[in-house]
């Protein structure tokens, strides 16, 4: 009797230094695990060469300048988000950056240059952005090549995507401006400071009372019926109160 106690307490003993040991194990192999990655974001994978391309506003040098990325970086512990952001903050006429990393030691860097798409004045400057909102600039001459935006306001800096005072004035106009370039009407301006009057200019020669956005996709439809049978004249075209019942517009020319 007694030497099966002592078979079943040496088992025992066995069983817990196996548990220990596993244990151990178990335990070297993470801390080594952990030394490994704090490795490899720190010893391995150093960054030896950034190539950069895309930009003709921009060289290389400004570019890579612009991110601060150094030979002294790791590969893996770059930020791709916030790399774009210090390039975009301090190079705003860049719209778009792809950055790619290449083992063991490249990072690429694709650049897409932004086009100036419209503007907005506010306290006697003009703040131009580009189609995917970022604000590219602030001067003091107003633009004349792009159309100008009229909100209730507008907020952000140089680099940084702008922010409308109400969401629901950025949809608007954003509506507005696609139903116009889908039927091919070149847009000098979009006013939308009053949701139940929205004006738009066009065509260097029409200025246009939407009204609200009710059936505005409709209302534009018909405008550009009517920039095309009107011609070569200039005046006000009012769609105010156009609806599906009352499917008309007045065009009032101006005089010379």
């Amino acid at each position: 009797m007694q030497s099966e106690v002592d078979r079943r307490r040496a088992e025992r003993r066995k069983k817990i230094r196996r548990q220990r040991m596993k244990r151990a194990f178990v335990f070297f192999l993470i801390v080594a695990l952990i030394t490994l990655a704090i490795m490899c974001f720190t010893v391995f994978f150093p960054i030896k060469r950034i190539s950069v391309s895309g930009s003709e506003i921009y060289t290389k040098n400004q570019i890579i300048k612009a991110s601060g990325l150094t030979t002294d970086d790791n590969l893996f512990v770059v930020s791709e988000d916030k790399l774009e952001d210090k390039i975009r903050r301090k190079l705003p006429y860049i719209d778009n950056i792809t950055i790619k990393r290449v083992l063991p030691d490249a990072i690429i860097i694709t650049a897409v240059d932004a086009t100036e798409y419209a503007y907005y004045e506010l306290n006697g400057k003009f703040y131009i952005i580009s189609e995917n909102n970022y604000l590219l600039s602030e001067q003091t001459e107003e633009p004349t090549n792009i159309f100008k935006i009229v909100t209730g306001g507008i907020e952000g800096s140089v680099g940084q995507t702008i922010k409308y005072a109400n969401s629901a004035e950025q949809e608007l106009v954003e509506s507005v401006v696609k139903n116009l370039i889908d039927k091919n009407i070149n847009i000098n301006y979009v006013d939308i400071s009053n949701s139940l009057q929205i004006t738009v200019g066009i065509q260097d020669k029409f200025t246009v009372v939407l009204g609200n956005s009710e059936y505005l996709q409709e209302k534009i439809a018909h405008l550009a019926g009517m920039v095309e049978s009107i011609g070569d004249r200039q005046g006000k075209i009012n769609l105010s109160m156009w609806t599906p019942q009352n499917s008309q517009g007045s065009f009032v020319e101006n005089k010379s």
